[in-house]
Order: C-alpha cells, then sequence, then structure tokens
C-alpha cells in the first residue's frame, strides 16, 4: 500500500483542525488515510446496454490478458447490484525502483491518478530527460513541491519528488513540449506497475460502463430516482451522476442537469446524447427558482416544487479526493467561502422541490463546515425539511455535534478512515451524504 509523508503534517496541526475542524486525537488518522490511495477500483456497468454479468466477464478478460495468473478479483456488493469493483494486486512490489532507467516527473494531479490505476496523458508531464526513446521504461516520480518546470530535460533533483511506478514512453519529448494541442495530447506514457498495487488499465470506460467512484454510486442509489419522475441534478458535470439517474429510472421521465460552465456543459453533451430523458443546461443553479413563479417550459428557471427529486452535490473543496499528493493546502479563506455557496444552493433547492420529494445533499470533501454543519444549518433554516436515512449505508454515521442529535447523525453518511471504512471493500475517497425530505402539507 502506498504511504506518501502527509503533504499536510509539515504544515502544522493548528491550520489543518481549523479547516477540517474534527477532534485533534483523530487529525492525523485523517491526514495519514487522505495521503493514501483507495485500493479498490469500481465501474458502473449501464445496465440499459448490457447486462452485470457480460461487462463482468470482459473486465476479467482484460485483466487476464494484462496480469496472467494473477488477474485481480473482480466482484460486486449486493447494495449496489449495477457496480463491479477490482480488487487490488495481491503482488505490488513488482513496481520497484531501477536506478538504471532514465526519470519521468509528473505533476501531483497526474501522479494521483495513476496510483489509482491511470495512465499518464502528456498534459501531465513536468520533465522527461534528453534522449528518451519510444518504447523505453522510465522511472516516474511525483513532483510534490511544484518546482519543476515543464519542459525540463535534463534529471530534476529535488528531496521533494516521489518514486510511483515504471512506466513506457509513448511519446517524445518534440511531441510533448511543441506547443501543439492535438500532438501534446493523448498517453505519453504506459503504466506498467506502480506502488499503490492498483491495476494500472487505465480507464476502460465506455457506453456500457463508466468508472466512478462507490460513494458517488452510493449517492445516486441514495436518490433513489424513479421511471416518470421530474428529477434535478443541479451541479451536474461531468455527467456521471447524472446518467445513473437516467438509468435508474429507465430512461422514462425528466432530468434536467444545470451547470454554470459552459465548457464543462459542452464537455458531458456526448455523455448525456445517449439517453432521450436528460435536458442539459448552461445555468447558475443558485438563481434556479423563478422568483416570478412562472412556469417555463424550455428551460431554467423553474418554478418552485417543480421537481420530484432534487441531487445537489455541491461545489466543495474537494479534500476527499485520494491521494491528496500536494504539498500545499489550499488557504482558510478559499476553503471557508464553499460554505456560503453550498446554502444558496440548498436555498434553491428546498424552493424546487415538490412536497414529499426527496432532496439528496453530497460533497466530495471531509471538512466539518461543509457537511455536518451545513446539515444543521438546512434543518434550523427550513423547518419544511427533516432528515432521513440515507440508504443504502455503506459509509460511516456522521460526525457528533451539538447541533445533531445521535439518530440524526446516524442517518448521515461519511466515507472516511472509520472502523466501517477501513475493510479493502469500501476504501474509496472522502465523501458525504445526507437525505433529507420535504413536509407534504
Amino acid at each position: 500500500m502506498f504511504y506518501p509523508k502527509s503533504p499536510f503534517l509539515g504544515k502544522g496541526l493548528q491550520l489543518e483542525n481549523e479547516i477540517l475542524k474534527v477532534h485533534t486525537a483523530a487529525l492525523p488518522q485523517l491526514l495519514s488515510w487522505l495521503c493514501q490511495t483507495p485500493r479498490i477500483t469500481t465501474y458502473r456497468v449501464n445496465t440499459l446496454r448490457t447486462s452485470v454479468i457480460d461487462y463482468k466477464a470482459k473486465l476479467q478478460e482484460q485483466l487476464k490478458q494484462r496480469y496472467g495468473h494473477q488477474a485481480p478479483r473482480v466482484y460486486g456488493l449486493h447494495e449496489l447490484p449495477e457496480m463491479l469493483c477490482i480488487a487490488p494486486l495481491d503482488a505490488p512490489a513488482d513496481a520497484q525502483y531501477d536506478d538504471a532507467l532514465r526519470q519521468l516527473i509528473v505533476d501531483t494531479s497526474c501522479g494521483a491518478a495513476l496510483l489509482r490505476g491511470a495512465h499518464i496523458f502528456a498534459p501531465g508531464v513536468l520533465a522527461m530527460e534528453t534522449g528518451t526513446q519510444l518504447q523505453e521504461l522510465v522511472n516516474v516520480f511525483a513532483d510534490l513541491a511544484g518546482k519543476c518546470k515543464r519542459g525540463t530535460a535534463t534529471r530534476y533533483v529535488s528531496d521533494e519528488k516521489i518514486f510511483l511506478g515504471v512506466g513506457r514512453v509513448l511519446m517524445q519529448r518534440h511531441q510533448l513540449y511543441n506547443n501543439n494541442k492535438e500532438s501534446a495530447s493523448g498517453i505519453a506514457v504506459h503504466m506498467e506497475t506502480n506502488v499503490s498495487g492498483v491495476p494500472t488499465l487505465g480507464d476502460l470506460s465506455d457506453a456500457d460502463a463508466l468508472l466512478q467512484n462507490l460513494p458517488s454510486i452510493v449517492c445516486v442509489r441514495v436518490l433513489g430516482p424513479q421511471p416518470g419522475e421530474s428529477v434535478l441534478d443541479m451541479c451536474a458535470a461531468p455527467g456521471n451522476k447524472t446518467t445513473h439517474i437516467a438509468e435508474l429510472m429507465g430512461d422514462v421521465g425528466r432530468v434536467v442537469a444545470l451547470d454554470n460552465s459552459a465548457s464543462r456543459v459542452r464537455g458531458m453533451q456526448s455523455k448525456l446524447a445517449n439517453y432521450r430523458c436528460i435536458e442539459a443546461y448552461h445555468f447558475d443553479a443558485t438563481k434556479a427558482l423563478n422568483e416570478l413563479g412562472e412556469e417555463c417550459s424550455t428551460g431554467p428557471p423553474f418554478a418552485a416544487e417543480s421537481f420530484d427529486r432534487i441531487l445537489l452535490d455541491a461545489p466543495c473543496s474537494g479534500l476527499g479526493n485520494r491521494p491528496q499528493l500536494s504539498c500545499s493546502i489550499k488557504q482558510a479563506k478559499v476553503l471557508q467561502s464553499y460554505p456560503h455557496v453550498q446554502r444558496n444552493l440548498l436555498a434553491q433547492a428546498v424552493s424546487l422541490l415538490r412536497p414529499g420529494g426527496v432532496l439528496v445533499y453530497s460533497t466530495c470533501t471531509v471538512t466539518e463546515a461543509e457537511c455536518e454543519q451545513l446539515v444543521a444549518w438546512a434543518l434550523r433554516k427550513f423547518p419544511q425539511i427533516r432528515l432521513v436515512d440515507a440508504q443504502p449505508k455503506l459509509g460511516a454515521p456522521g460526525l457528533q455535534l451539538a447541533e445533531l442529535d445521535d439518530d440524526q447523525c446516524q442517518m448521515l453518511q461519511r466515507f472516511g478512515p472509520s472502523a466501517e471504512n477501513r475493510s479493502d471493500d469500501l476504501d474509496t475517497v472522502g465523501f458525504f451524504i445526507a437525505k433529507f425530505e420535504k413536509a407534504k402539507n
């Protein structure tokens, strides 16, 4: 298993505890967990196109071709019947540094993806030594300090780089650094081994299945969309949860996907085009409610009480993404700005939800301010909503707060380094889910 030095611990616990708001005794465990690579890889099968059994056979064949008799196990979880998991390799020690090989440096974002089984795409390559040839094996390092200049041609010497694995070069320097966008794209290095033990498969996503984190799949199951309903996905890009909603609805009903970035909406159009029930709009969800109460048949803003179910996968600090390799932490002021946006979005969601409807609030972070405190604020602010149990329950209960009783904490779902999340089968990213129901009267 991959255990880098925590990028947070050297910054002093006071700052991190101010931001993360967890019990001081639990902070080192949390920070260490965030710096480790999740052990499992998960795919969500599009059951409108294929069966889970057929896709499992396809995955097993690809793994057999790659790893032979050492191919990792493919299995499912009964709570999420559309999901398949790939276990870690039994022998990750094969990823060993070879001093005879040249070195290649990637940024921390690329490095984190590499440790989760990805290959290296051209934009992530910071440095490649002169003379590196096609098909040559190289030692791959991540630049933790962020000081390596893109295009560096000599061996990058630094105490703040970390060995990640060995890869085979598919692009040379002139393809990577000639400022030609067309050539400087695609896979630059095919990873042969990595130190995390996660299979190096790249992204096998296609129309039949999608690489997706386990909690994101749980999130839509908690929402529980039904055929024929009207569902709003307030912050939809890149559209993975949106398509999951449509699949659970049998592509029957109405799924409205909003995002405030035009480029992100364009980017997910090809994915959403395979579904009849999805309509996507470039629109700021903090303004999704039509204050005049007028019904608009062509798109947002919408009249109050327009939707049966609403998913608010809110913009957040993203501190649940693992592994965290960066040596810098976001400024406290930046982190503290997210709850303001999240509250504005929640206020819109409550108004747009029909009586008796379901609202799911989720984040891919671990800060108390964006998770449990946001839930406590919503319950104070909107007496017409109440917490309900976020089933299926694969995560741990929420953190204890004075404003939330024990029963309410049990209804929440937090993915983190708790006892419930320590098994390989549930080792995933940090995430938070809360489910609300609006009063019928």
